[in-house]
């Protein structure tokens, strides 16, 4: 690749795309180097370091993954922690490294994550409570959004895994009527309940958000 064509874009591009494929443990200059053509030295013009690079990714898969724009659409504050989660469930699935990064400080909200805190905080704010409740209430959301997309992606990002030995987990094995142990006192009435919505991923997003959103309102209210 051309010197002209090798710009901070097209590194921060090709590094997602890396990432996406082997995860950012995998990640590195000289690979990035590789699959552009390009030598990695090079590379250093444009990005000083993994760090500035790690935040660039997170900063650009967030512009990519925008929420709905201000005026297209009135609305609630329910509305928008809905469609925070299926925004961030999509871009969990795609971009599952993203996870790890947004939970470091100097990696996350770069400038367009604090544009799509601004649209969270703004709709929080129906509820009369301060700036910084509202921001609190926002990570709370995502926390939570994140924390039920790790179980969920967290096998794709174990490449050692060996899905043919794969042993059931001692809840699925104790929903299924077949623990493998027995079952503690306050955990009995589960044995063979079946687990179709503990398992459910989806739903426990969405139950656990409107559990969350419950107690934001009751908080307000006080």
């Amino acid at each position: 690749m051309t010197e002209a064509k090798l710009t901070r874009a097209a590194i921060v591009d090709t590094a997602i795309t890396l990432a996406d494929e082997s995860g950012i443990d995998a990640l590195s200059m000289r690979r990035i180097a590789e699959r552009m053509g390009a030598g990695a030295m090079s590379l250093y013009r444009h990005i000083p370091n993994k760090d500035t690079l790690l935040a660039a990714m997170t900063d650009e898969v967030a512009r990519r993954n925008p929420y709905p724009p201000p005026g297209q659409q009135v609305w609630t504050w329910r509305d928008r922690v809905r469609i925070a989660a299926e925004v961030d469930w999509r871009l969990y699935q795609k971009h599952p490294w993203v996870l790890f990064t947004f939970a470091v400080p100097r990696y996350n909200f770069g400038e367009h994550s604090l544009v799509v805190l601004n649209w969270m905080v703004e709709g929080f704010a129906e509820l009369g409570v301060s700036t910084r409740e509202a921001t609190r209430m926002a990570l709370s959301v995502w926390s939570y959004i994140a924390g039920v997309a790790l179980q969920h992606v967290s096998a794709r990002m174990l490449t050692d895994r060996d899905a043919d030995t794969e042993e059931r987990s001692g809840l699925t094995a104790l929903l299924e009527g077949t623990p493998r142990w027995p079952a503690p006192p306050a955990l009995a009435d589960l044995v063979g309940s079946g687990g179709a919505d503990l398992l459910d991923p989806e739903y426990l997003l969405d139950t656990g958000l409107q559990a969350l959103c419950d107690g934001f309102e009751a908080s307000a209210r006080r």
